[in-house]
């Protein structure tokens, strides 16, 4: 009876004494927070973009606005780490700079970090290209055959027999934007199209030039799925607001900068729901996939972080540099991209920059399909 009466007796001090611990633990932490509550706060925030961009699970706009803010967050958690480390704050800047380090992987959506010499063969690849025309409206250079590729995806699109001439089929989604032209999507391929399904999405202002095509194409002994997709467009007017700045016109440029939030949280919204149609078409695909386009978003985006849950991006592969893909400001931006799912190996993947007849720059890569060993192997 004894030894089952401390039995009890033990049962019931252990929980007791791991929630004491528990609530002690928060004491001092909350008395430390107290004391040090703009590093902690900087840190915790750290944690948060840092695990959103890993893993982006809260499709609500507010979660785009904190995946954007990432590179800040890192600046900022390395400086109240060591300023933690500095106040022997031993525990909680060690926990900054393991976050930091966990922090590296996204950074490099950024940055192209590949150092190998390319040595690409032809043989059995598939050149992709994607590229913003804005309808070509600044075509002085000539460059038509630049553009030339096995597969080519264009967004901002009008007919335009330059480039038709150089492929063998095609697909196009377009609608009157004004009297006399159409703009929208357009896909063209050296190979044949067997299916095929798109559409422009619907927009309540502004001209309705947004909507993706999904083709299925046969490529040597396989079909392979592409998709061009032109996500909802930011509309942010940065070049209005530096302008305002410089001439001191403050209330404009606060103006300029609320109506760029604006946007920015419609813009989320939107390409929300966009990409998750998109999804629909290539979640689970019986063929290789690739997915091209205008995403209107940053590598540090929502729509970014959603689709390298399931796909890979070849800059991030195999780029070099920064590869910024906008041809206007802000310049320093890449929100076009290249996404292939797990049966391709990608080769290469450049920004043409020397391609400046649109406020883009077109974005070429080189595939090749692994064989059935590989896939084994990867699966």
């Amino acid at each position: 009876m004894v030894i089952y009466s401390r039995f009890i007796l033990i049962f019931l001090l252990i929980p007791f004494k791991i929630i004491s611990s528990m609530l002690e633990g928060f004491r001092m932490g909350f008395a430390f927070f107290k004391e040090y509550p703009r590093s902690y706060t900087t840190i915790l925030y750290l944690f948060v973009t840092m695990s959103f961009c890993h893993y982006p699970i809260f499709d609500h706009w507010t979660t785009g606005f904190i995946m954007m803010s990432l590179p800040i967050a890192i600046l900022l958690g390395f400086i109240a780490s060591i300023y933690l480390l500095f106040k022997k704050q031993k525990v909680v800047a060690t926990i900054g700079f393991i976050w930091l380090l966990m922090s590296l992987p996204i950074l490099k959506r950024l940055i192209g970090t590949n150092t190998e010499s390319e040595n690409i063969s032809t043989i059995n690849s598939l050149k992709v290209l994607s590229f913003n025309g804005e309808c070509f409206s600044g075509d002085k250079t000539n460059k038509w055959a630049a553009l030339k590729s096995d597969i080519a995806c264009f967004q901002e699109y009008s007919p335009n027999e330059n480039l038709e001439k150089l492929y063998q089929h095609k697909v196009e989604r377009l609608t009157k934007f004004e009297e006399n032209r159409s703009v929208g999507l357009a896909m063209f391929s050296q190979f044949p199209i067997v299916r095929q399904y798109g559409k422009i999405w619907d927009k309540a202002y502004g001209p309705k030039i947004n909507g993706f095509i999904c083709a299925d194409i046969v490529y040597g002994n396989d079909t392979v799925r592409v998709v061009n997709a032109h996500l909802w467009s930011m509309g942010v007017r940065i070049n209005q607001s530096i302008e305002a700045l410089k001439k001191g016109e403050f209330l404009l440029f606060c103006r300029e900068i609320a109506d760029s939030f604006d946007k920015l949280k419609v813009g989320f919204e939107y390409r929300n729901e966009q990409l998750k149609e998109v999804e629909s078409y290539v979640t689970g695909s019986k063929y290789p996939v690739i997915i091209c386009g205008d995403f209107n978003e940053t590598p540090f985006g929502f729509a970014y972080g959603k689709l390298s849950l399931n796909f890979k991006n070849a800059f991030e592969e195999v780029g070099k540099g920064l590869g910024f893909t906008l041809n206007r400001q802000p310049y320093c931006v890449r929100i076009d991209q290249q996404f292939f799912s797990s049966e391709w190996n990608v080769q290469s993947c450049h920004t043409l920059s020397d391609i400046t007849m649109s406020d883009h720059f077109p974005v070429i890569a080189q595939y090749t399909l692994k064989s059935s060993a590989d896939l084994a192997f990867t699966k």
